[in-house]
C-alpha cells in the first residue's frame, strides 16, 4: 500500500482506535451498558449505514443474548407507505406506534443513532417512545444533538466522516454482547 493511500485511510477513519477507546471510557457509554443490561426489548432506529448497522446488531444481539430481543426497522413496504402516508419524518414513530404499543416501558429502550444527530425521524421517535410510551431513549451521535429531548442520554463520538461513526456503532455494540457476560462464535467453531 502506498503511504499516500495509507495516510489518506487514517485521515478518513479519524483515529478510530482512539475515538473507540474514548467512548467505552466515558460515563455515556456505562449509562448505556446498564441500560441495556436492565432490558428485554430494543428497537434500534437510524437512518443510511446506521440503520444497517442496527439491523445487524439487531440480529446478533437477539441471537447472542437470551431473553433480550432487538428490533430494526426493516419492512420497505411498511417504510415507504409510511413516509408517503405520514412523512418520512413520522416512519419511526409510526413504526412504534404499530409494533411497541404492548411493551413493557420498564424493560423497553429506543435506541437512536444520528451521525449528524439532527435526524428529525430519529429525535420524533425519541420524543415520542419517552412521552407516549414510557420507554426508555439514548442516543449515539457522530456530532452533539442539539435537537434530542434533554431526557434522552447521548454518546457523541465527536466525528467527521458518516464511515466513522458507522464502524465504532458496530464496534460499541459488540464490546456490550461481551461486557453483558457473552461471546460472538468464532469464524472455524
Amino acid at each position: 500500500m502506498t503511504e499516500s493511500l495509507e495516510k489518506k485511510m487514517n485521515a478518513d477513519f479519524e483515529n478510530i482506535a482512539e475515538k473507540y477507546k474514548t467512548a467505552i471510557n466515558s460515563k455515556e457509554y456505562r449509562f448505556l451498558c446498564d441500560l441495556i443490561k436492565s432490558s428485554k426489548k430494543i428497537y434500534i432506529v437510524g437512518n443510511g449505514g446506521l440503520h444497517f448497522v442496527g439491523a445487524h446488531m439487531a440480529t446478533d444481539m437477539t441471537r447472542l443474548v437470551p431473553g433480550l430481543v432487538v428490533k430494526s426497522f426493516d419492512s420497505f413496504g411498511f417504510i415507504t407507505s409510511t413516509a408517503n402516508d405520514y412523512g418520512w419524518d413520522n416512519t419511526f414513530v409510526r413504526w412504534l406506534e404499530t409494533t411497541s404499543i404492548l411493551d413493557d416501558p420498564k424493560t423497553t429502550m429506543i435506541y437512536g443513532m444520528s451521525c449528524s444527530g439532527k435526524s428529525t425521524n430519529v429525535i420524533k421517535a425519541l420524543q415520542f417512545a419517552h412521552e407516549k410510551l414510557g420507554f426508555r431513549t439514548f442516543l449515539l451521535s457522530g456530532r452533539k444533538s442539539i435537537n434530542k429531548p434533554i431526557y434522552t442520554h447521548e454518546l457523541t463520538l465527536n466525528a467527521e466522516y458518516y464511515h466513522t461513526v458507522e464502524t465504532i456503532g458496530l464496534m460499541l455494540f459488540y464490546d456490550i454482547v461481551h461486557k453483558l457476560g457473552h461471546a460472538c462464535p468464532s469464524i472455524n467453531r
